[in-house]
C-alpha cells in the first residue's frame, strides 16, 4: 500500500471516530426538525411516552374503547344469563378499560379510554395554537375539538353507569345498566354504521384527513422529537434530553 492510500484510509477512519464520539457525547446531530405543530399532532397519532406501549394518545383511546366494548358485551350476556358474579367481573374489566383509577385510585395515573381521549384533544389543541400551525390544522382542530369534547361528556356518563352497575343488587337491575353501558360505548367508539353520531372512529378520520391535506406534507415524527419536546420557562417550546428534562423545562 502506498503512502497516499494509507493517508486516505487514515482520514476516513479518524472521521468515523470523531462522528461516533460526538454522537456518544450528546453533541447535536443534524436532523430535519418537524414543526412544533406536527410534533403535537404526533403525540396524538404516533407516540406519547406515558401512553401504553408509547402509542399515540388517540390510538390508545381507540384500543381501550375496543376492550371496553368487548367486555361490556360479555357483561350484558352474563346479566341476561342470570350470572351476577360473572357480570360483575366483566363490569370491572370494562371500568378498567375506561378509567383504570375508577375502582382503584392507585391506578389513577394510568391511561384508559377517557384519559387518552382527553389528552389527545389537548395535544391537538396545542398543535392548533402554536405559531407554525397551518390554516388547515387550525380549522380542522377547532371543529373536531368541539365535537370530540362530547366524547368526554359521554365518557363521564359511562362512568356514572359503571358506578351504578357496581352497586346493583339484582340481576334485572344489572341487565338494564349493562344495556346502557353497551349503548354508550358504541356511541363513544363511533363508526360508519352509526348515523348522526361522532365517536373516536370519526375523530380519528377527521385527524387523518387533516394530516393528508398538510402542505408541506406531514411525515411520521421521529421519537427524539416526540419524547423530548418540553415547554421552557419562557413559554417557548424546545427540546431536552431525558437527563436534563427537569432543568430545561416543564413537561406538559
Amino acid at each position: 500500500m502506498n503512502n497516499h492510500h494509507f493517508i486516505m484510509m487514515l482520514k476516513v477512519l479518524l472521521a468515523g471516530i470523531v462522528i461516533t464520539t460526538l454522537s456518544a457525547c450528546g453533541t447535536v446531530v443534524s436532523k430535519d426538525a418537524p414543526t412544533i405543530a406536527h410534533i403535537h399532532i404526533g403525540h396524538a397519532i404516533t407516540g406519547w411516552p406515558l401512553a401504553p406501549k408509547k402509542q399515540g394518545l388517540l390510538v390508545a383511546a381507540e384500543l381501550a374503547a375496543i376492550a371496553a366494548a368487548t367486555n361490556s358485551q360479555f357483561m350484558l350476556k352474563a346479566a341476561r344469563d342470570g350470572d351476577m358474579e360473572r357480570a360483575r367481573r366483566y363490569l370491572e374489566d370494562t371500568a378498567k378499560a375506561v378509567d383504570p383509577g375508577f375502582l382503584n385510585q392507585s391506578n389513577s395515573n394510568e391511561y384508559g379510554l377517557r384519559k387518552a381521549a382527553a389528552e389527545a384533544i389537548t395535544h391537538l389543541q396545542l398543535a392548533s395554537e402554536v405559531e407554525d400551525a397551518s390554516a388547515n390544522v387550525q380549522r380542522t382542530v377547532t371543529t373536531a375539538r368541539i365535537k370530540a369534547e362530547d366524547i368526554i361528556d359521554r365518557s363521564d356518563e359511562l362512568l356514572a353507569f359503571l358506578d351504578a352497575g357496581s352497586k346493583a343488587q339484582s340481576i334485572d337491575e344489572m341487565e338494564i345498566i349493562a344495556e346502557e353501558i353497551v349503548r354508550t360505548l358504541n356511541s363513544i367508539a363511533g363508526g360508519p354504521d352509526i348515523p348522526d353520531n361522532y365517536g373516536l372512529y370519526d375523530f380519528r378520520e377527521d385527524i387523518e384527513s387533516m394530516v393528508a391535506r398538510e402542505n408541506p406534507p406531514y411525515k411520521t415524527v421521529d421519537s427524539f422529537y416526540l419524547f423530548n419536546l418540553v415547554k421552557l420557562p419562557d413559554g417557548k417550546w424546545g427540546f431536552a434530553s431525558r437527563s436534563s428534562r427537569g432543568a430545561a423545562g416543564a413537561g406538559y
